[in-house]
């Protein structure tokens, strides 16, 4: 029996593949470890596609309403609840002073199955608020080998963990075998857990859909005429200038006035000390002769 146990435990260690030796694990531990599982989900029966979908839409805005359009389908979102509807991300920039061009984002997951329907009621909610459908796009990726895959992988490292487990329990054998097959154990169920969250998320990828939503603001429109242009450039440049021109006024006010004192201090100890000028004083000779 001793040398049974041996034998076992290297045919185990050797289905189990990329197993480490160094494993935080102690044999306390081990021994009151609770193993019980739910069941394993079911393949997919043979010739059943599991297909995940990703939906990308574009909408165009002439006029800075991005953020009620995208806040009314955000609440669409929220309204379904979060087992129909999740909000990923979304972002929101409102154009500043001279900004006439904003991009936005929002990143949905949708249940698959209502996903047409929420598509509909997006575009409803763009069109009403002024927007256009400028693009939409969707994808289709074939997952059906990553899941009968995942599972396999699952019921591989569940059965391998099962059987070291009553290995362990049985307590036959020295103690380098029981660590041994403690250390294996522990190694089995984290990559049964790896492969666990492999196999939910292509269950979600599965279920909901990604829907991407982009906002495009932009109010330079085609239709604007080179004259409106012109217009607007002129009157940019007009009131440039009358800033440049306000500006220089208000530099020189200061100036202005201290010369403007000066020159009466000036013109009053001319007039006392009888200063003239000398046109004034040649004028003065040739009335007097």
């Amino acid at each position: 029996m001793r040398l049974g146990i041996p034998v076992l435990l290297i045919a185990i260690l050797l289905a189990s593949c990329g197993q480490g030796e160094t494993v935080r694990q102690t044999t306390e531990k081990l021994q009151t470890f609770d193993v019980s599982e739910s069941p394993p989900a079911e393949a997919p029966p043979p010739g059943a596609l599991q297909i995940a979908y990703s939906h990308d839409v574009t909408y165009s805005f002439d006029r800075a309403n991005v953020a009620q359009v995208q806040g009314e389908q955000l609440a669409l979102c929220r309204k379904l609840g979060i087992a129909r509807c999740v909000i990923v991300r979304s972002t929101l920039h409102q154009p500043g002073e001279g900004e006439h061009a904003t991009n936005d984002e929002a990143m949905l997951l949708v249940d698959a199955r209502i996903v047409a329907s929420v598509n509909q009621q997006l575009d409803s909610l763009a069109l009403k608020g002024g927007a256009r459908l400028a693009e939409r796009s969707a994808t289709a990726e074939d997952v059906t080998r990553q899941v009968i895959d995942a599972d396999a992988k699952v019921r591989a490292k569940q059965a391998l963990a099962e059987r070291l487990l009553t290995i362990i329990r049985s307590g036959k054998g020295n103690v380098g075998e029981l660590i041994g097959a403690e250390r294996a154990y522990a190694t089995t169920q984290e990559e049964l857990d790896a492969a666990r969250q492999q196999r939910a998320g292509l269950a979600r990828r599965v279920a909901m859909s990604d829907v991407t939503i982009h906002y495009v603001y932009s109010d330079k429109v085609a239709s604007r005429s080179v004259i409106v242009e012109s217009l607007r450039s002129a009157g940019e440049t007009l009131s440039n200038s009358l800033a440049a021109l306000i500006t220089a006024m208000v530099a020189g006010l200061p100036w202005l006035v201290v010369g403007g004192v000066l020159l009466l201090i000036l013109r009053r100890i001319a007039r006392k000390r009888a200063w003239r000028l000398p046109s004034r004083r040649k004028a003065t000779r040739s009335s007097d002769e």
